[in-house]
């Protein structure tokens, strides 16, 4: 299947979006420094996705996409009977990446380190709208799941996910390393799939202060 690559040539993340996420007031001593952070991270940040769509097929094992077998019984039960499923892998983009450890000050690393969480979050939002526009039914939820997230597909499930996408996240600057980290750290990797109603990691996860939660946790 034909790689497609998503991209925010500039990024729309405003200063009040950082300080908000940074739990900084306003009024802060520390915005100032902040700000003249943000306004070299902005120009730098070029958040980027990889995604390739491909149709699963059953197998004895698990599921088969792109001819690599996920065993989970997770991930069958959630793609069984879908006709199209999009793996990817969506990054904030090496070159904040790279700029974010320039400093050895820690608090200026948390800080770079929160718009680089900013501009994945860009990134995510930009591949979810191309995905469904091309691929699924507008009157309907698009919902993805991704390794690591879960017990019930842990983080090994991240080389299957990179075999599938067969060196795709490598043209966009996303290195997996032996411990199925990925770098740039502000990296996700998932498969996106279309659902009658929208689904959420969150919904079977039970760690309440979690600062990622979307939805209640839904129990078993």
């Amino acid at each position: 299947m034909e790689m497609n690559i998503v991209k925010i040539p500039k990024v729309d993340i405003t200063l009040e979006a950082v300080l908000a996420h940074l739990h900084i007031g306003d009024d802060s001593e520390f915005v100032e420094e902040i700000a003249a952070l943000y306004g070299r991270a902005v120009e730098i940040a070029r958040p980027i996705a990889v995604y390739r769509p491909f149709t699963p097929q059953e197998d004895e094992r698990g599921v088969l996409i792109g001819g690599v077998c996920i065993e989970e019984d997770f991930v069958r039960q959630m793609l069984a009977g879908k006709g199209t499923v999009v793996p990817y892998v969506a990054s904030c983009g090496k070159e904040i990446d790279a700029f974010s450890k320039t400093f050895s000050d820690m608090f200026l690393q948390f800080a770079a380190d929160a718009i680089k969480q900013l501009c994945l979050n860009a990134i995510r939002v930009e591949l979810f709208k191309e995905v469904g526009a091309k691929f699924f039914d507008p009157d309907m939820s698009i919902s993805t799941i991704n390794p690591g997230s879960l017990k019930e597909w842990p983080i090994t499930g991240q080389a299957a996910l990179f075999e599938i996408l067969d060196g795709a996240p490598g043209s966009i600057g996303v290195e997996l390393t032996e411990s199925m980290l990925m770098i740039p750290n502000k990296s996700v990797s998932g498969i996106i799939f279309q659902t009658q109603e929208e689904y959420h990691n969150c919904q079977l996860c039970p760690r309440v202060d979690c600062p990622g939660r979307r939805v209640p946790y839904r129990g078993e």
